[in-house]
């Protein structure tokens, strides 16, 4: 399990666009890229900063878990087509070698039977 631990995450304190409530950032970054999670106060409850860090961070960490899946997803469709073509080009070589091989085996006995009748 990929475990970020809740330190390496900046955080930063604010209020919704939307209801004004108070909320806690989590900010990280994957593939140079910042991630953020966000936890926002429900207006009924109150704000608790370790808790909101927690959550955030929770947040952020699901995100980046979620890129993760994706991108070895992509990598894992690529190493499959590589791995289709690379067997179908060891086909095509086999074919080739048998057919060189039983190429060499007819000239050979074409040769052979040359050289008897002279």
């Amino acid at each position: 399990m990929y475990n970020y631990p809740i330190e390496k995450y900046r955080f930063y304190q604010g209020k919704t666009k939307t209801t004004g409530a108070p909320c806690v950032i989590a900010v990280s970054t994957y593939e140079g890229k910042t991630v953020r999670g966000v936890a926002a106060c429900d207006p009924k409850d109150t704000f608790d900063y370790e808790k909101g860090r927690k959550l955030a961070a929770g947040r952020c960490a699901l995100k980046i878990a979620e890129k993760r899946r994706k991108r070895a997803a992509r990598e894992l469709d690529k190493a499959i087509a590589a791995n289709y073509a690379s067997m179908q080009r060891v086909n095509a070589m086999n074919d080739y070698f048998n057919d060189a091989r039983i190429a060499e085996r007819d000239a050979k006995m074409d040769l052979e039977g040359l050289l008897r009748t002279m």
